[in-house]
Parts: structure tokens; C-alpha cells; sequence
């Protein structure tokens, strides 16, 4: 799975208009309140009254020399923080997927904690759980990312990440738009996250700015829960419904009409393409016996 999230990962940085620039937009509205409100204190910080007349005199200004300096600079510092964005949301990614290993000691109490409520679960419904499928990354969106090599490997003994570029090519019209919207739901939940550190920083001027990213991230965060949920049950489904046909168009036969974990790891080593090779064969050195002295 690591190595689909992280060429899909790519796509954050490649929709920039419904990512970035747009987010931009209100972003650039809020520097502008900031600067009308900073100074008037932070007891003053909502005073409408104020906020009136500061963008009176700045529309007055709009048309002068001054104001299109002013304006080419905003537009150039949104363009700055959305190039910044982009790399933000990118290590929001690699941080929700928990892969760190710094991270993973840092929040092993909430890994416990999740292992410790699938195993309850599994007790009061009287069912066991394989030591595979338990929480072992550092964050939840990791543990469900990683869940779904495990499912995979363990139903066809198949690598999620070798059959995944084949299954793509054999999907139908429907099944590529699925797995790319639930994608897109959890990238833009990642870029979400990433706005709020400049809004944070804008706090620093103008206070309410701090209530804007704590609700970025938490909405962030609930949507990238989701959105990786949702990404999850495509890619599994997807599996579900087209190993037969790679099956088929590799040459492995399917003598039980369905993909088992012995054609699976046949499909595997197909497309492995002798990656793993059996370690040679050493039959053990005979001595040969001695003649005897005359």
C-alpha cells in the first residue's frame, strides 16, 4: 500500500486549482482583515465598526501606485503560501500514514489503546483476530492503510502494491472514478490540515485566525478518516472483483474457480518476474574414500 499512496500522493501536488489556488482565495480575504483589525488590538479584534472604515481607506488607496504594490504583493504572498501548502500537505500524508518510527514510539499508548478495543470487540462478538490485522502503526489512517496488505496478502497471498498497476488497467469505466474520488476526498482533507499552519501564523496578528485552523484541522482530520476509509474499501473491492481477470490474462489457472492463496502466489511470482529467486540448491561435499596403501 505504501507504494500506491505514495505515487498517488503525487496528485495532491497536480490539482492545483481545487486545492490550492481556491483555498487561496478566502486565505487572502483573511490577511486582509488582519491587516485592517492588528491595529486595534485583540480587544477589538471583531469590531465590524473598525473593520468599515480600515477597508474604506483602503479602497481609497486601491487605484494609486501604492495599492497595486500592495495587491501584486498579496497575490504573490497566496501564490508563495500555496507553493508552501502543497509541500505541507504532502507531510501531513506521510504523518497520518504513522510510518515514523520517532512517531510510532511517541503515540504507542494510543496504538494500545486501539489494539486493546479490537481485541474487546472481538471478545463480547466471539471472534478471534489474526496478530496481522491489529493496530500497529502510529495513527489510525495508518493502521487502516496497512490493514489493506494484510487483508489482501492473507485471502491470496498476492503483494497489494505488484497487482495493483495490472488491476487498474483491467478496471471498468465506474471502478478507476471510485478509487479516484475516495482519493481525492482524502487529498484534499490532507491540503486542508496544511492551510492551517498559515492561518496559524496569521493568528499571531490577528487572533481569530487561531479559531479558523483549529477548525481546519479538525475538520481536516475527520475527513481524511473518512476519505482513507472509503479509499480503502475501493482498492479491497477492486481486488475482490478483478484478480480473476488478471488470473486469466497472466495464464494461471483457477482449478477452484476463484483465486486462491496457491494461484495467488503463482500470480505473484509472475509478476515478480524472478525478483525473488530460490536460493541454489548446495548438496553436501562427499569425500571420497581414501585407497588403501598396498
Amino acid at each position: 500500500m505504501d507504494g500506491i499512496l505514495t505515487e498517488l500522493g503525487k496528485r495532491i501536488a497536480d490539482r492545483w486549482f481545487a486545492f490550492l489556488i481556491l483555498p487561496g482565495v478566502p486565505f487572502a480575504a483573511a490577511v486582509l482583515v488582519a491587516w485592517a483589525m492588528a491595529p486595534s488590538g485583540a480587544a477589538h479584534a471583531l469590531d465590524v465598526d473598525i473593520l468599515v472604515r480600515r477597508l474604506d481607506a483602503l479602497g481609497d488607496t486601491a487605484t494609486s501606485t501604492k495599492g497595486a504594490v500592495a495587491g501584486c504583493l498579496l497575490i504573490g504572498g497566496v501564490v508563495v503560501t500555496a507553493l508552501l501548502v502543497r509541500e505541507l500537505s504532502l507531510a501531513v500524508h506521510r504523518l497520518w500514514t504513522g510510518r515514523s518510527n520517532a512517531l510510532r514510539r511517541v503515540m504507542t499508548p494510543g496504538t494500545q489503546r486501539r489494539r486493546r478495543i479490537a481485541l474487546d470487540a472481538a471478545r463480547q462478538g466471539g471472534y478471534a483476530v489474526p496478530e496481522r490485522y491489529l493496530p500497529s502503526r502510529a495513527t489510525w489512517i495508518g493502521d487502516r492503510f496497512a490493514l489493506v496488505d494484510e487483508r489482501v496478502a492473507a485471502q491470496y497471498g498476492i503483494s497489494l502494491a505488484r497487482v495493483w498497476p495490472r488491476l487498474w488497467q483491467l478496471h471498468d469505466l465506474r471502478s478507476p472514478k471510485i478509487v479516484t474520488a475516495a482519493w481525492d476526498e482524502y487529498a484534499s482533507a490532507t491540503v486542508r490540515v496544511a492551510w492551517a499552519l498559515p492561518y496559524a501564523a496569521l493568528a499571531l496578528f490577528w487572533w481569530p485566525a487561531a479559531a479558523v485552523a483549529l477548525a481546519l484541522i479538525l475538520l481536516g482530520w475527520s475527513q481524511g478518516r473518512r476519505g482513507a476509509d472509503d479509499f480503502c474499501l475501493a482498492c479491497e473491492a477492486a481486488v475482490d472483483l478483478q484478480l480473476r481477470r488478471l488470473a486469466h490474462m497472466v495464464g494461471v489457472p483457477l482449478p477452484h474457480k476463484r483465486v486462491t492463496v496457491t494461484e495467488g502466489r503463482e500470480i505473484d511470482r509472475i509478476l515478480a518476474k524472478g525478483a525473488y529467486l530460490p536460493l541454489p540448491r548446495t548438496e553436501p561435499v562427499r569425500s571420497t574414500p581414501r585407497p588403501a596403501d598396498p
